[in-house]
C-alpha cells in the first residue's frame, strides 16, 4: 500500500550530467532517451530543467559529447515521464523498454567518453 509521500516508479531511464550547453545549469541532470536510428549517434534526444526563470522541463537535441556519467535511475516525476513521451514530429514517443537495455546503453556511452 503507497503512501501520499511514496513515489510509485514509472519506468527505467539513463541520466547523464551536462557540460557546456546553455540551455542547462553546469552539472544539471538530463533524462536521456532511447537514441533512434535517424539520429546517427552524435546527438541524443534529452530531458531536463531549462536554466531560466521558471526552471521548465524541455526536451532537446543534444550533441552526446556534452553528457558525462551515464547511468539508470528510475523516473518517479510524472512531469519527466511526460516530457519524455511527448510526441514529436515524426518520431515516436520513447522510454527505455527494460533496465537491462538502458544500463547497456549507459555501458556503452560510458566507454565511448
Amino acid at each position: 500500500m503507497s503512501t501520499e509521500t511514496e513515489a510509485e516508479p514509472l519506468g527505467w531511464c539513463v541520466v547523464a550530467d551536462v557540460a557546456g550547453i546553455k540551455h542547462f545549469n553546469p552539472r544539471a541532470r538530463l533524462w536521456v532517451l532511447p537514441p533512434r536510428p535517424a539520429e546517427g549517434g552524435d546527438r541524443v534526444l534529452a530531458v531536463g530543467h531549462h536554466h531560466g526563470r521558471d526552471r521548465r522541463l524541455i526536451r532537446i537535441a543534444v550533441p552526446r559529447r556534452h553528457l558525462t556519467a551515464f547511468r539508470v535511475r528510475m523516473i518517479y516525476n510524472r512531469a519527466v515521464l511526460r516530457a519524455i513521451e511527448r510526441p514529436a514530429a515524426n518520431l515516436s514517443p520513447a522510454v527505455w523498454p527494460s533496465r537491462a537495455e538502458a544500463q547497456r546503453q549507459a555501458d556503452r556511452w560510458n566507454q565511448r567518453h
